[in-house]
């Protein structure tokens, strides 16, 4: 019947995908590549895969190529080689199993003059592999000499234009990101993206609570492995299966759905992010070849405040900061509750300057935490002493001042502030006279090297001075006005501070005045008030033996010149 009669121009070859084929008895196979990275999308429907596919399959059947096979790579730049089914087609290539390799044009197989080469030249023809690029007119079993000699320039031209479109793309990703607008594809752990707006940050209610849990641990002393193992006792799911619960794109590398790992609870401490801000330069790639990327330097990130609701406030952010830079050294077995490091970054040695490691330690049930010196261990540039002290008495003496001192405000706040003013006014009279002394100092030198600079021109000009003389005089004038602009930078910082004495004591009478009566030390109550705990080297022996200790407030310093 002619209803039932079907023509060859009318049948359809049904051209499967390499990921649904087994090579294992296939040979003679023609490769049909395809592949679109993110740039190509811009260039219009001429380049999509479904165009490459259609041109692919229609050379395949004019030229009767036997076993077509697609090998697609969507949204993957031709300048890397790590692209799955480039690399699978290779490996089949190497085997022997290839007869043909097709591609639209040749800047589809590669956009690297080095690797495009390569193929071309040796690869290929080393594995009797026919290489079609239909827009570029180019089948090697029918080139020409010219076609030959032309092929390098043309692999040459799609290196070129890769390079040039990388510049681009980074000039505009840079212009972006300095205007502030947030350049990450993907929302961080406790957030989502808006679905309206994927520009937009959202909470996301169940990882900010989580966020805050983590911070609020570290706060009251708890390790990232002990916060990591609670995470997972209880089942919290990781940041990448919580992003695939709220729909966001992720690569799910976690061997289980609660496993968290430390170096994750990390990066979530480190985070400007979590206060509300856009943080864009934090990472940048090596080259348009290589796609890994390198961490630049924090003073190189671009951060824009406030740009989305914050998860954590500034204080509990900056707490935390200081106490991750403080080391801490559990003894063995590693003990958790009762043995937490409630001065973590505020403890140093008086001798030395360098922060106190804590060394949890237990014997016979009794507690026996303490901190020393990290330098007292180590073998060159040892401390003299370890200025050890037990955690315990450590506490009990700061809880014993910190209320002492609340007491003292609460009786007779402006006698307190009074006290506070004169003596910094005495303290720093003495030292801002001399600094003004020198700035003016400083300034006058310059001003006398300004005219030094104008009466070395004139006598130059005048003939009266060489060329090089005048050269190596101006150098060395201006080297050294550059030193003097640079300690009048720094001596004019330092009235500043000194200037703003009043309203750093007005500061911490209203950090403190929050507080009645302390009942119990906690690491938030600490870093609010307290700057630094300097421990000095322990003077007599045994019961006799005394340590002066030094406590240094925030914004006002040492309050009381002897702790002991």
């Amino acid at each position: 019947m002619k209803g039932d009669t079907m023509t060859n121009s009318t049948l359809t070859r049904q051209i499967p995908d390499w990921t649904e084929v087994k090579f294992e008895d296939l040979t003679d196979i023609s490769v049909l590549y395809c592949r679109l990275s993110q740039d190509d999308g811009n260039l219009g429907d001429s380049n999509s895969i479904i165009n490459q596919k259609m041109v692919l399959k229609n050379t395949a059947e004019a030229e009767h190529l036997p076993n077509p096979i697609y090998f697609i790579d969507d949204g993957i730049s031709g300048v890397t080689l790590n692209r799955p089914a480039i690399q699978k087609a290779l490996e089949l290539v190497e085997s022997g199993k290839v007869r043909n390799f097709v591609a639209k044009d040749l800047s589809r197989i590669a956009r690297n003059y080095l690797f495009s080469g390569q193929l071309l030249e040796m690869t290929f023809p080393e594995n009797n592999v026919r290489c079609i690029a239909v827009n570029d007119s180019y089948d090697s079993l029918k080139q020409s000499d010219n076609d030959a000699n032309l092929l390098p320039l043309r692999n040459l031209f799609n290196e070129w234009f890769a390079r040039d479109t990388s510049k681009k793309i980074r000039a505009v990703q840079k212009a972006k990101a300095q205007a502030g607008e947030r350049l990450t594809t993907v929302a961080i752990y406790g957030y989502r993206k808006n679905p309206d707006n994927p520009k937009e940050w959202l909470i996301d209610p169940v990882g900010a609570e989580i966020v805050k849990r983590i911070f609020e641990e570290v706060k009251l002393g708890k390790s990232l492995k002990q916060i990591a193992r609670g995470l997972e006792h209880d089942k919290v799911e990781t940041p990448s299966y919580r992003r695939l619960s709220v729909g966001d794109k992720t690569n799910v590398i976690s061997y289980s759905r609660y496993a968290w790992q430390v170096a994750t609870i990390e990066k979530i401490l480190q985070r400007p992010e979590y206060l509300g801000h856009t943080v864009n330069h934090r990472t940048s790639k090596i080259s348009f070849k290589d796609k890994r990327k390198i961490y630049n330097p924090k003073e190189n990130w671009l951060i824009f405040e406030n740009t989305h609701e914050a998860i954590i406030d500034q204080v509990t952010f900056d707490i935390v900061q200081k106490m991750r830079q403080h080391k801490r050294i559990l003894s063995k077995p590693r003990f958790e509750k009762g043995h937490e490091n409630l001065f973590a970054g505020l403890i140093f040695c008086g001798t030395c300057g360098s922060k106190h490691y804590f060394c949890a330690h237990d014997k016979n049930g009794r507690n026996l935490d303490h901190y020393k010196c990290s330098k007292y261990a180590k073998t060159f540039d040892r401390c003299e002493n370890p200025h050890y002290i037990r955690k315990v008495e450590l506490e009990a003496l700061v809880l014993r001042e910190l209320n002492d001192l609340i007491e003292e405000i609460q009786i007779d706040e402006t006698g307190f502030f009074n006290s506070l003013q004169k003596r910094f006014e005495i303290e720093s009279s003495r030292k801002t006279a001399q600094q003004r002394k020198v700035v003016l100092e400083k300034e006058k030198r310059c001003e006398e090297i300004d005219q030094l600079i104008q009466k070395l021109y004139e006598d130059n000009v005048l003939g009266k001075v060489s060329d090089e003389r005048f050269m190596k005089m101006t150098q060395n004038y201006e080297a050294e006005q550059n030193e003097l602009n640079q300690v009048l930078s720094n001596l004019k910082s330092e009235l500043s501070k000194n200037e703003a004495d009043s309203q750093n004591i007005e500061q911490f009478i209203k950090r403190i005045r929050k507080f009645t009566h302390i009942e119990k030390l906690t690491t938030e109550i600490l870093n609010v008030l307290i700057d630094k705990i300097v421990i000095h080297k322990p003077e007599g022996t045994k019961r006799n033996r005394i340590i002066k200790i030094d406590i240094h407030y925030n914004f006002i310093g040492n309050v009381n010149k002897e702790n002991e």
